[in-house]
């Protein structure tokens, strides 16, 4: 064994030898070429030079602006024979979607559900001009749904009185004669997220989605989805909670559910479980059969939104068995006004951290299908996306938008080419909101709750990712159940404070305790390997060589000298 490892000397190249020497002495001797020193005048220059670039001709100005709407530059080249099709089957089967998903997830803001559908219509709209994903739908998505509400309930509870909203409104810096409406700090949380992600990518931020990484995204996400999940409880048991915040507030919150169980309407509770076992049956053992008949999915949501709103009309579920129900939806789209702007400083803090998971979630998604279908999508000009579409959101009463997982999902399987497939589910958004809203005045709340409680399944199924990130990476496993533990044990926007930090700390882990080996050549092949792992590997012509797996910092410094010191045998110095 000893003779294999050291391998036949005569059979190796003699390394050529020179005299030690110093750093100095070698870049003297080898002639180093001194790298130019940067001032601060000369990087401000170089900084205005480059930014004030587009303003040197009309032409360049005009690229510089069409290069913030990328519509410009793909809708001229758009292949109308052999992409339109697909875009109208693509658009056509997102926006019915759109319609129960709306609805549904504006109840989970703490708003009416037709906010939903307006948080559905204007944002896939805008982002189609400036993004660069072909595949991401834009509006409602669970997690920022449950943000927005709870910074709507931080600043505005629903319990508050009429007598107590006159007092905060005479004696807070809140000014304005009009009563504060929940729909009035939303569009304030809206305008405030898209001035963060402005802010972000004016100062070139785009690179911190590095430091959030898939572990970090889905324990965060898995976490939320637990609270998304106890915040419908109480619409399928019809009764009425106080709200909760702070450490284990999801235990408080099912405590109350407990005892709140005797008060429950069993109308409003069979109702729920039979609408949770239609979707159930229909997207699981239906849609997978017919997957190979029919291109899209059978929109099982839109189904159960028809017969329920004719069923509790038909028997008058609220006047006989007091379930609750949407009641009048206003038709029409809503008429621009400006944004609270002295409502921002109150809602900042959290428009950080709504900012971040809408950025992160939409380009890595993104990231995804771009790399499936062979394009590129820019992190930069998705900051911008995003900041310039809820910037103009928040004029048209509409809460924090975000690239969802299944619909996106749905748009890639049904074979959508470009965001041009906006148009036709943008089209139909329409069609509800003018016609067939006030159709559904009697649609039960808590067949909205089922709709939203099921489709959490994707994001439950998340916790199957422990079982392979026990065997890759231990760091990694604890990234992810920090990041849920967080985010359950705690609010959401606590969570994703915590699960960053976290994500942030092991990185110093890693460099701080970074690991070493002793390398050796594997015969008849160029590649080196730890000695200790390949028991074929041999040492090369009596030269050690060290890896060390981390960068050379000051705080890894002294554990690099010790395991140099021990491979080769000598003592430190």
């Amino acid at each position: 064994m000893s003779q294999e490892r050291s391998g036949n000397a005569a059979d190796r190249p003699t390394p050529p030898r020179r005299q030690p020497m110093n750093q100095e002495e070698f870049d003297e001797r080898f002639g180093l070429i001194a790298a130019r020193r940067k001032t601060a005048r000369g990087q401000l220059k170089k900084e205005l030079k480059k930014n004030c670039a587009p303003c040197r001709s009309g032409s360049a100005l005009l690229a510089t602006i069409a290069s913030f709407v990328p519509i410009v530059t793909w809708l001229p080249r758009y292949r109308w024979r052999t992409d339109l099709m697909h875009d109208v089957i693509g658009g056509l089967t997102v926006g019915i979607m759109h319609v129960p998903q709306g609805m549904a997830y504006g109840v989970l803001a703490s708003l009416d559900p037709v906010y939903g559908l307006y948080t559905s219509f204007f944002p896939a709209l805008f982002y189609m001009f400036f993004g660069t994903s072909r595949h991401n739908s834009l509006g409602v998505f669970a997690v920022v749904s449950l943000m927005v509400g709870s910074v709507r309930l931080r600043v505005l509870p629903d319990e508050i009185s009429t007598t107590a909203m006159d007092l905060m409104n005479a004696t807070t810096t809140i000014s304005g004669v009009d009563r504060l409406q929940p729909i009035t700090v939303v569009t304030s949380i809206t305008l405030a997220v898209g001035l963060v992600q402005l802010a972000m990518a004016l100062m070139r931020l785009d690179f911190l989605t590095a430091y959030l990484s898939d572990q970090v995204v889905a324990g965060f996400t898995t976490g939320a989805a637990c609270h998304v999940f106890v915040a419908q409880l109480n619409k399928v048991l019809n009764v009425n909670l106080p709200r909760h915040t702070g450490f284990l507030r999801l235990y408080f919150m099912v405590e109350e559910l407990v005892f709140a169980l005797p008060e429950a309407n069993l109308v409003t509770v069979a109702v729920s479980l039979c609408s949770m076992a239609f979707l159930v049956f229909g997207k699981e053992l239906i849609n997978p059969r017919v997957k190979t008949l029919i291109p899209v999915p059978i929109p099982f949501e839109l189904i159960l939104v028809i017969i329920g709103t004719a069923v509790s009309h038909f028997f008058n579920f609220k006047q006989h068995y007091h379930v609750k129900v949407v009641e009048a939806i206003p038709v029409g789209l809503p008429a621009p006004t400006l944004p609270r702007l002295d409502l921002v400083p109150l809602v900042i803090g959290d428009a950080i951290g709504i900012a971040i998971v809408i950025f992160v979630v939409t380009v890595s998604m993104g990231k995804l299908f771009a790399k499936r279908h062979g394009y590129r999508v820019d992190t930069r000009q998705e900051l911008y996306a995003l900041g310039f579409m809820e910037c103009l959101c928040s004029l048209f009463s509409v809460y924090p938008a975000s690239t969802a997982l299944a619909r996106s999902l749905v748009y890639e399987a049904a074979g959508t080419k470009t965001q041009l497939a906006t148009i036709f589910s943008c089209g139909l958004l329409l069609i509800v909101i003018y016609l067939v809203g006030p159709l559904l005045y009697a649609l039960p709340m808590c067949i909205l709750a089922a709709i939203v409680i099921v489709a959490l399944k994707g994001m439950f199924m998340q916790f199957t990712q422990l079982i392979s990130l026990w065997s890759l990476s231990k760091m990694d496993f604890l990234v992810w159940l920090v990041s849920f533990l967080a985010t359950f044990c705690y609010d959401v926007t606590e969570g994703l404070a915590i699960s960053i930090a976290f994500a942030l700390l092991t990185v110093v882990f890693r460099s701080q305790w970074a690991r070493s080996h002793n390398l050796g050549k594997l015969p008849g092949t160029g590649d080196y390997r730890d000695l200790e792992r390949y028991d074929h590997a041999a040492e090369v012509g009596g030269v050690r060589i060290f890896r060390f797996e981390g960068p050379l910092l000051f705080t890894n410094v002294e554990r690099f000298k010790r395991s140099v010191h021990l491979l080769s045998g000598h003592a430190e110095l």
